[in-house]
């Protein structure tokens, strides 16, 4: 397998950003594979056929990670770049990536992914965000927000920036913006596809023949977990490579996964229960 790189990404109706996207990519990727969440209503498809042919329309399933194994698995090189329609590679990580993926001893790349508030970046050095890996050091299992696979190799911290703007508001949601997609849409998704079986879930270079034990707690007792999972996963952003020194911004994260992971674990368990009366 080719060391050269093959940038995937999906997209769903982006015809105002994909192309920033796809210049800042086309001249260190060998192929660009991307898949079109559902029907397009707009240009996106007509704006990608311009960088390439491979373009997959696919059922609607409302998050991308739920192509990402679909998309692994037609990668022809050995390193992928995953990127989302609002990122786009900064200027000294596009002239340098070529010579990254020549390193023997790294498996994965570590980029800086600060958070963009509309007008600026409201974040300096955090969050990070893996995008760059060897496919052959890849393990991935498609669920919702699972959107990074495991990397069973050596991850190399980076201080290159990949670039994280959207042209019609910030990465920060607003709190109706929170409410209506991260609560009203994504939480539904996670809840629904956390009491799935275990086979009905795609997956790529995925060895365990179950869910990881968190989610078995989840699944099994999630009135219970609800809580200590919502705290779990609040300081885990606080405590973070010294995230709370970032202020607000790392704050209102925190706080927003408080609520979800709470509200989660309270959807999780209605679901069940509705299943066992049906």
């Amino acid at each position: 397998m080719k060391d050269k790189i093959s940038v995937v990404t999906v997209i769903h109706n982006e015809e105002n950003i994909i192309k920033r996207c796809l210049d800042s990519v086309k001249d260190i990727a060998d192929e660009i594979l991307i898949v079109h969440d559902g029907p397009c209503n707009d240009k996106t498809i007509e704006i990608c056929k311009k960088y390439t042919k491979n373009i997959f329309v696919r059922t609607h399933k409302g998050l991308p990670a739920m192509h990402l194994a679909y998309l692994f698995r037609k990668v022809k090189n050995n390193w992928i770049l995953k990127i989302d329609a609002d990122e786009f590679l900064s200027k000294p990580l596009q002239k340098d990536i070529l010579n990254l993926i020549k390193n023997k001893r790294a498996d994965a790349y570590e980029f800086n992914w600060p958070y963009w508030n509309g007008e600026k970046y409201a974040t300096r050095d955090w969050p990070k965000k893996i995008a760059l890996y060897r496919k052959s050091k890849i393990s991935y299992l498609g669920f919702p927000h699972w959107d990074t696979p495991e990397i069973n190799g050596n991850i190399i911290k980076s201080n290159y920036q990949l670039e994280h703007r959207h042209f019609t508001s910030g990465a920060i949601p607003t709190w109706k913006e929170f409410r209506e997609k991260a609560i009203g849409r994504y939480l539904r998704l996670q809840a629904e596809y956390t009491i799935k079986d275990f086979k009905e879930l795609d997956s790529f270079q995925y060895s365990k023949k179950d869910f990881p034990i968190q989610m078995k707690i989840r699944r099994n007792f999630p009135l219970l977990s609800a809580f200590p999972f919502a705290i779990g996963a609040g300081l885990k952003i606080l405590l973070s490579k010294n995230a709370w020194k970032e202020g607000p911004p790392v704050f209102a994260e925190a706080f927003g996964c408080v609520i979800y992971y709470f509200y989660l674990g309270v959807y999780i368990h209605k679901l069940k229960t509705k299943s066992q009366k049906d």
